[in-house]
């Protein structure tokens, strides 16, 4: 008896192996996928300034970091930046704008020698900054008054995803772009207000991988449609739990993930779960984490560790 309704994906081409060079951008759901690639020892960077979860946002920070211009203090509060997620606060500006442009650094290194870059696009609804006039990344739980709501219209994103695609491809012209429209709602905005915006982004993204050469992966469809029930949720009922993320990592790694990679992937697992063992012989312990780094380096030293 079939219980689900599985959601076809077209596999990704090419595929990763331990030789490409991963880009994970966007919401929160691209650092749980990102850092699932991480833990297997896959060359992955992911989200140098955090989450992202607007398509300007992400567009904004590519173009800054890219163009080789180095972020200033203009692009600094007293302890945040609006440009960036929280990670990248400090205690003064100066640390501020330190970790801004070691972000942009970062990011231009790691595109410049990235094979496939993944974007997720969380929510089509933006914040304005009123007096700066511009869009920000994050609010910063600064007062509501200094800002003004907005949606992005399908054709202002489908525009900001082709400039995205542009930028890096005109860094990196033979990398392999994917999408994909992040499955954790935003509640706060509103249920029919997420619906509208995840609705817009779907269609531009959909738009830009049919024109351009780019391509998708189903993981709002396969939560929505696949799983359908609030046991992969977590308390908040918003975030997927460990098993629904799990069940969506398996999902893409079946389909994007080359099968030449699974026996490396397993001894990778491994010594994972070796490093994360709470032994009664910490001396003993330690010894075995050596041999197995050994010898994982040893065969597979294209594995990251």
């Amino acid at each position: 008896m079939q219980l689900t309704t599985p959601v076809p994906i077209t596999p990704l081409q090419p595929a990763i192996n331990y030789d490409s060079s991963l880009v994970f951008l966007g919401s929160c759901f691209t650092e749980n996928i990102g850092s699932k690639m991480a833990y297997h020892g896959f060359k992955t960077c992911v989200n140098p300034f955090g989450i992202i979860f607007n398509p300007h946002s992400l567009l904004v920070l590519l173009e800054r970091s890219l163009s080789g211009d180095l972020f200033t203090l203009e692009d600094v509060e007293t302890h945040f930046s609006y440009l960036a997620h929280s990670d990248l606060n400090g205690s003064t500006r100066d640390a501020v704008l330190n970790n801004l442009n070691i972000a942009g650094t970062l990011l231009t290194q790691q595109i410049k020698k990235a094979s496939h870059v993944f974007i997720t696009l969380g929510t089509a609804w933006v914040y304005e900054h009123i007096e700066q006039q511009s869009i920000v990344a994050n609010c910063h739980k600064q007062p509501q008054g200094l800002f003004v709501k907005k949606l992005l219209s399908i054709n202002e994103i489908s525009k900001k995803l082709s400039d995205i695609i542009s930028i890096i491809k005109n860094a990196k012209h033979d990398v392999t772009v994917t999408f994909t429209l992040s499955p954790v709602r935003h509640i706060k905005d509103g249920f029919t207000e997420n619906q509208r915006s995840k609705a817009r982004l779907f269609e531009a993204i959909q738009a830009v991988v049919e024109t351009q050469k780019a391509q998708y992966f189903p993981a709002y469809e396969i939560v929505m449609d696949e799983l359908r029930d609030y046991r992969f949720y977590g308390r908040d009922m918003i975030h997927l739990n460990e098993t629904g993320i799990e069940l969506v990592w398996e999902r893409f790694r079946e389909s994007v993930i080359s099968t030449t990679c699974s026996p490396i992937m397993k001894a990778v697992d491994k010594h994972r779960k070796l490093m994360a063992h709470r032994p009664s012989n910490v001396d003993l312990h330690l010894e075995q984490i050596e041999k197995s780094l050994i010898s994982l380096q040893q065969k597979f030293p294209q594995v990251e560790l």
